[in-house]
């Protein structure tokens, strides 16, 4: 190979690598952003009792409810009397209101007043160190689960 053969083959190589690099930190870029759109507010994190009725109907028996939340996004909501899973999976943030998602592939039993759940829901919530509710709401009907802190921020033990 001649010198300006070698000079060519040089630049090239140069010339794909500085694109690689910048693609890599764009893709690293695009990633950490979506990361941080997606993690679960930190109130939210830790192990949840439901109370013994929903806050806007009293005619609902909500305190088989328990509801771990973990840093990661993951959640099992299930029944702690009869120890059956009611819903699990993922949850993203949108803005003020959170995105559960039960991608789990079990069995799907969204909790009382929540019948009309779909597997990719809007859940609405407030929460602070003691206390977590959430309202699902299907048309003009809304059904607000509140739990009280069992072991929360903190993140759940395996």
């Amino acid at each position: 190979m001649t010198a300006k053969g070698v000079i060519l083959f040089t630049a090239a190589v140069g010339a794909l690598l500085l694109c690689s690099c910048a693609k890599n930190e764009a893709s690293s870029s695009a990633a950490e952003s979506q990361l941080e759109k997606s993690a679960v507010p930190a109130s939210i994190v830790g192990e949840w009792k439901c109370q013994e009725t929903p806050l806007d109907n009293s005619e609902l028996y909500s305190g088989y409810l328990s509801l771990d939340i973990r840093s990661d996004g993951s959640y099992l909501m299930y029944d702690a009397e009869a120890g059956n899973p009611c819903i699990k999976g993922t949850i993203q943030t949108d803005g003020d209101s959170l995105l559960f998602v039960d991608d789990s592939g079990v069995d799907f039993a969204p909790p009382a007043g929540w019948e009309n759940m779909s597997k990719r829901q809007e859940i609405g919530y407030t929460a602070d160190a003691d206390k977590l509710e959430l309202t699902y709401t299907d048309n003009d009907n809304s059904v607000t689960l509140v739990f009280d802190a069992v072991n929360a921020p903190n993140e759940i033990k395996n």
